[in-house]
C-alpha cells in the first residue's frame, strides 16, 4: 500500500490512534486527527499532522480512508457518513497488519491476554515474538519497533467491527460468553464478530479449534484441535497435556491453576505445534509461565485472611472460573460499570463456598436484584467501602476475592487501575493490622 500524500483521518486518539499516526507519518501520508474530546486532541504533540476541531460530510469526503479507535461504535454519525460516501474504514489492527507478514491472532471472551502471553513465551524459545493488539501494545507500534518479529495479537470484538480484510496466519476463538451486549446488542452479533476472525484465512493458514465448545466455524484452512473430552491434536491423559504422542507437561506443574488455564495452555501448545517448537521447549516455557497481573493473582495473607486480585475478570463466566479456582470460603467483591449483562446466571451458578457477596459501583443495584436473596449480600458505593466491610467480617482462612464480573469505567480508567487500588487497600490493611 503506497500511502505517500494520501489523506487519512485517524479518529480517536487512544493509544492505538497515536501509534497508527506514527506509522502513517513514516509512510508519508497526510494525517488528519480527530477526537470527540478537543482538549484531549490539543494535548497531543504530533508534528506534521492536521488537527480537526469539527468533522462534517465535506471534510470526510476528502479523505482516502479512515482509521478508527476500537472505542468508536459503528453507529457513530461520522462513520455512517463515511460509509455513505464509500470511504474505507479500518481498525488500527487491520491497517497495521498490512505491513507485517507474520501475524497470529487470538480472540474470545475470556483468557485472551493469558493465552497471547503463553504463545509469545513459547515462540520466543525458537523465534522472536511480541505480544500486541488489545494488551496496551498496539499492532502499529509492533510494526514500527519489532518489524521482523512474529506478532501475537490479542483481538477484541471492538477491533473486529472494522477489520474486513484482517488475515492472520493462525487464529482462534477461545470461548464465547455473554459480554459487551450494550455495544453489540445481541449474542448472535457478538458471536458472529468473534467468528469473523476466521473468514480471511487461506488454505495454507491455520485455525486452532477447541472441540469442547459448541461453536462450529466454517473454515477454508488447516485446523489444529484441542480438547478435554475428545480425540484431538492436543488432549488430556493421566493428568498431563499431550501433543499427539508427546507428553508436554503435567497439569500440576503449571503455575496457573484452574481448568480455564489448562484450556489456555492447550491452545498455546497448538500454536507451538504449528511453528514446530520442540516439546521440551514448550514444556520449559509453560512451567515457567507466571501469567498476567490482576488475573487470579494471590496478593498475600494477613491475619490468616487470603487476598486475591482478579480485577481483570470483567464478565460473569470469568468470575465463576475465578471462584472455582480459589480454595476455601470466599468473600466475593463484585462491581463496576454496566455492560448489558444478565447477572442472574452468575448467582444461579455461583459456588456455595461464597459465604458473602459485597457489591459496589454503578452495577451494585443490578447485582442485588439478580441475587434474589440467594447469597448474603451488602451494597456500597466504592470498592474501598466494600473492602472495609469485607475485612470486618472475614474469618481465618477466608479468601477476599476481587473478581468484579464487569468493566471498571464507572470509577476507574481501566481494570489495571482498579487492580492497583485493590493492592493499595490490601497494603493499607496490612499496615493497620501491624500497628494494632
Amino acid at each position: 500500500m503506497n500511502l505517500k500524500n494520501k489523506n487519512v483521518l485517524v479518529y480517536g486518539m487512544s493509544l492505538s490512534g497515536e501509534w497508527a499516526t506514527k506509522l502513517l507519518l513514516k509512510l508519508k501520508a497526510n494525517v488528519f486527527l480527530y477526537d470527540d474530546n478537543w482538549d484531549k486532541l490539543k494535548a497531543k504533540s504530533f508534528k506534521n499532522c492536521f488537527l480537526i476541531q469539527e468533522l462534517n460530510e465535506n471534510l470526510i469526503s476528502q479523505f482516502d480512508f479512515l482509521i478508527v479507535s476500537p472505542s468508536i461504535e459503528k453507529e457513530n454519525k461520522y462513520l455512517v457518513i463515511a460509509k455513505k460516501l464509500n470511504k474505507k474504514i479500518y481498525s488500527e489492527i487491520e491497517f497495521a497488519s498490512m505491513f507485517s507478514k507474520n501475524i497470529v491472532a487470538v480472540t474470545g471472551t475470556n483468557g485472551k491476554t493469558t493465552t497471547v502471553e503463553m504463545i509469545t513465551a513459547i515462540l520466543n524459545k525458537k523465534y522472536k515474538a511480541v505480544a500486541c493488539g488489545n494488551i496496551g501494545y498496539p499492532m502499529s507500534r509492533a510494526v514500527l519497533e519489532k518489524k521482523r518479529y512474529i506478532k501475537v495479537a490479542e483481538v477484541s470484538s471492538f477491533m473486529l467491527e472494522n477489520a474486513e480484510s484482517f488475515s492472520p496466519h493462525v487464529a482462534t476463538v477461545l470461548n464465547i460468553e455473554p459480554d459487551h451486549l450494550i455495544r453489540h446488542k445481541t449474542m448472535d452479533e457478538y458471536q458472529n464478530l468473534k467468528l469473523s476472525i476466521f473468514k480471511n484465512l487461506k488454505p495454507h493458514d491455520y485455525a486452532v479449534v477447541n472441540l469442547d465448545l459448541n461453536i462450529h466455524p466454517t473454515l477454508n484452512c488447516l485446523a489444529v484441535t484441542y480438547s478435554y473430552k475428545h480425540i484431538a491434536d492436543v488432549y488430556i491423559k493421566d493428568g498431563c497435556i499431550y501433543l499427539h504422542q508427546n507428553k508436554i507437561v503435567a497439569i500440576n506443574e503449571l503455575k496457573l491453576k484452574g481448568k480455564h488455564n489448562i484450556y489456555n495452555a492447550m491452545c498455546a501448545i497448538c500454536y507451538a505445534y504449528i511453528y514446530r517448537i520442540p516439546p521440551r521447549l514448550i514444556r520449559e516455557a509453560l512451567i515457567n509461565f507466571k501469567g498476567e497481573r490482576y488475573r487470579i493473582e494471590f496478593i498475600g495473607k494477613i491475619d490468616e485472611i487470603n487476598f486475591v486480585n482478579d480485577s481483570k475478570s470483567t464478565n460473569t463466566s470469568s468470575t465463576l472460573a475465578s471462584v472455582e479456582t480459589v480454595k476455601g470460603a470466599v468473600i466475593l467483591l463484585l462491581g463496576g460499570s454496566k455492560k448489558g449483562l444478565d447477572y442472574t446466571k452468575l448467582f444461579d451458578k455461583l459456588n456455595k463456598k461464597v459465604r458473602q457477596v459485597v457489591v459496589f459501583g454503578e452495577t451494585a443495584d443490578d447485582f442485588v436484584t439478580a441475587n434474589s436473596n440467594r447469597f448474603n449480600i451488602e451494597k456500597f458505593h466504592t470498592m474501598s467501602a466494600a473492602f472495609d466491610f469485607a475485612v470486618s467480617i472475614a474469618k481465618p482462612h477466608d479468601t477476599i476475592l476481587l473478581s468484579p464480573a464487569t468493566a471498571s469505567y464507572d470509577q476507574y480508567k481501566n481494570y489495571i487501575e482498579r487492580g492497583r487500588d485493590f493492592d493499595k487497600l490490601v497494603k493499607e490493611y496490612e499496615v493497620k493490622t501491624k500497628k494494632e
